[in-house]
């Protein structure tokens, strides 16, 4: 007999789409192979550090997915993961680890998206601070210039 992460795995082409027009490539694989990769770790690894999504979640946000579209992708493999757990799983207690495996996956991609969030947004302000206090220099820098070039202008005045 399968395994529940064999069972679950077998699944991911109706949960993803794939025969009705969604990617092999999308964000979403990304969440639904975490989801299979907590089942098959057992629950204690369910709301561990999962590098493989972690990682899957930074290049799709460096590839330039905005947040809510990955965050989008993950509620949506989430909804078609319940309704084909419900079709296809005999046990309740079954389909109720899924899902809750499912939730603490998607909860882990939500995490990993604000902190890559909060990280960028130091980083913006970081940048703006750098781009204000160079504004701040030039400006002075245009302020000394004038000073000098009205001293010159008053002291070609004079001869």
């Amino acid at each position: 007999m399968m395994d529940l992460d064999e069972r679950v795995a077998v699944l991911r082409d109706e949960v993803l789409d794939i025969a009705g027009g969604g990617s092999e490539d999308a964000p979403a694989v990304a969440i639904f192979d975490a989801i299979v990769r907590a089942l098959a770790g057992g629950m204690d690894s369910a709301g561990g550090l999962d590098l493989t999504l972690h990682d899957a979640v930074a290049r799709r946000l460096a590839w330039g997915d905005t947040e809510e579209t990955i965050l989008s992708d993950a509620e949506l493999v989430f909804a078609r993961l319940s309704r084909a757990c419900q079709r296809a799983l005999r046990d309740p207690e079954e389909e109720m680890l899924v899902l809750e495996t499912g939730a603490e996956v998607v909860g882990a991609a939500a995490r990993i998206i604000s902190l890559a969030a909060v990280g960028r947004g130091g980083r913006d302000r970081a940048a703006a601070l750098r781009e204000e206090l160079a504004q701040r220099r030039l400006k002075e820098a245009l302020a000394e210039q004038t000073r000098t070039l009205a001293r010159l202008e008053g002291d070609g005045r004079q001869f």
